[in-house]
């Protein structure tokens, strides 16, 4: 894949609404991963962010010609097990390859294929 001009992608992930609650006990930890090809970032584990924790953390990826879709999933961090799958979206970047930025949110989808809004 070529780069897309040396043009550079800014994802910030400010935070998760209404996240499905994957605990019974405590208040979950939740985290998210970005994908973008094969770069991986994760945030830091919100501790005891429930369903509405906050991250406001910054990556940076350079973008490639014909990679138009960001991968984003958000787990809860288990300590004794593994951590729990919440949910995960396909970001289509048309709208920030085309006007330079979005700051829409975007639902998740869980594990039987539900859109938790």
């Amino acid at each position: 894949m070529a780069n897309h001009g040396g043009k550079l992608l800014e994802v910030t992930v400010v935070g998760c609404n209404k996240l499905k609650d994957t605990t019974w006990f405590s208040r979950q930890d939740p985290y998210v991963c970005v994908e973008y090809g094969s770069t991986r970032n994760r945030t830091r584990v919100c501790t005891d962010g429930g369903k509405n924790p906050t991250f406001q953390e910054k990556f940076v990826y350079n973008i490639f010609e014909g990679l138009k879709e960001l991968n984003v999933i958000v787990w809860n961090s288990n300590i004794i097990s593994r951590d729990d799958f919440i949910g995960g979206a396909r970001v289509n970047l048309a709208k920030i390859l085309s006007q330079g930025y979005d700051d829409s949110s975007w639902p998740l989808q869980t594990k039987n294929g539900r859109f938790d809004l």
